[in-house]
């Protein structure tokens, strides 16, 4: 059978424009939560679950999203995370209550875990094989650009007001929605099974109770988590979120483990940097903003040159353990000396970056063109309960150093 490659950069066009989005809210983000928390007079601990709780949705609806992506189709699932995206972030805006941020980017998350879990698959589908290694760098470009705006952009936007930031994504996703609508192929819908939500509320009672615990430091919680844990198991035994099929392919496992690490390793980093900044060094959203400007700046760099490296080389697992071993020492640098913080974070986002579109394409591909859907997923899904535990581990972390209780310690200025 003989498939249509015509509008390969009509799609790329669409889901980069995606990316694009979701990489400009990740970045903005972290610069807004001091404001935010001075706005709502919040604890650092509720601050992280403004971050935990996108994470969390994130996570939860990308692994659905492969059966709702075979009954509803891939591009009307996409779509729909534009939309959800673009509400969610017009709510948050105009919330007057943490609790009520909080929920909505929990929404916004399910937005998130839809254009996530659709949009490489989609990609991947539109490009012939010996391309799709330089497709995924060019999207990834996108987040590498977005994340190098992001950060400016809402270091400046902060000085006016925190909405600003969720604001902008707004018009983004109604132009993508539009676009995408005109665009994105009609992709022919398959027959799925029922699915089992089983597998998928073991995840959520157990991870919830979990994370909560960890941020806010309280016994009751990871009791509760630890009591479910068991549930959890059978939960997966039943119906596994990672099929076995995955997991008996070697290279899903190996690529999959080793992203897993990478996303834990790293990702906290900067959110810890924000509030680092702005709170204990006193600097303005703007100020911290430049002093994180060369991570996204490396990735912008990178992306490219790792995806073209991996089409012309194949050298796949030699482009991974380079990346790792720069983003380590970037980040042992940043620890160890917090001085040339912007020159080390440099180094850590170009290792990560390097390791970002090979590592992605190897998964997806090692899974063939029937599981791909369920990898991609699968691959986020793991990355995704990576940044929760790296992020929400940051209020022990504060409370262990500074002996006082992250969830007491209230942001008034």
């Amino acid at each position: 059978m003989t498939i249509d490659y015509s509008r390969k950069y009509f799609v790329l066009s669409i889901t980069t424009l995606g990316s694009l989005m979701a990489a400009i809210d990740s970045t903005i983000v972290f610069l807004a939560l001091p404001a935010m928390g001075h706005y709502f007079a919040s604890s650092v601990s509720y601050l992280t679950w403004i971050v935990v709780a996108y994470i969390i949705s994130a996570t939860i609806f990308m692994i659905p999203s492969a059966d709702i992506m075979r009954k509803i189709g891939k591009k009307q699932l996409y779509l729909a995370g534009f939309l959800i995206f673009a509400f969610s972030s017009l709510v948050i805006a105009l919330s007057d209550s943490i609790f009520m941020a909080v929920v909505f980017r929990f929404v916004e998350g399910i937005g998130a875990g839809f254009l996530s879990a659709v949009g490489i698959p989609i990609l991947l589908d539109a490009f012939p094989p010996q391309e799709r290694g330089r497709a995924v760098g060019i999207n990834s470009i996108s987040w590498a650009i977005g994340t190098l705006i992001g950060p400016v952009l809402g270091g400046y936007l902060v000085l006016y007001d925190w909405r600003y930031v969720f604001l902008i994504n707004v018009p983004i996703g109604i132009i993508a929605a539009v676009l995408g609508m005109v665009r994105i192929p009609n992709y022919q819908r398959e027959n799925a099974a029922k699915y089992d939500p089983i597998p998928l509320i073991g995840l959520i009672a157990f991870l919830i109770p979990l994370t909560i615990g960890i941020s806010f430091i309280n016994a009751y919680f990871l009791i509760a988590s630890a009591v479910l844990f068991p549930f959890f198991l059978m939960s997966q035994r039943r119906n596994p979120i990672i099929p076995s099929v995955l997991l008996r392919n070697r290279n899903y496992v190996r690529v999959s483990i080793s992203s897993t690490l990478q996303a834990l390793s790293f990702f906290g980093v900067l959110y810890a940097l924000s509030l680092y900044l702005q709170i204990t060094k006193g600097m303005s959203s703007l100020s911290a903003s430049l002093y994180l400007f060369t991570y996204p700046l490396a990735s912008m760099i990178a992306n490219p040159v790792s995806g073209f490296i991996f089409d012309r080389t194949g050298k796949g697992a030699q482009l991974l353990i380079i990346g790792l071993v720069m983003q380590a020492f970037g980040i042992f640098m940043v620890a160890y000396t917090m001085t040339l913080i912007p020159v080390y974070l440099f180094v850590a986002g170009f290792g990560g970056s390097l390791f970002w579109a090979p590592s992605t394409t190897m998964v997806v591909d090692a899974a063939g063109p029937k599981f791909r859907g369920i990898a991609n997923s699968s691959l986020f899904t793991l990355r995704n309960m990576s940044l929760i535990l790296g992020i929400s581990v940051f209020p022990l972390f504060v409370s262990a150093f500074s002996h006082v209780k992250s969830s007491s310690i209230i942001i008034t200025a």
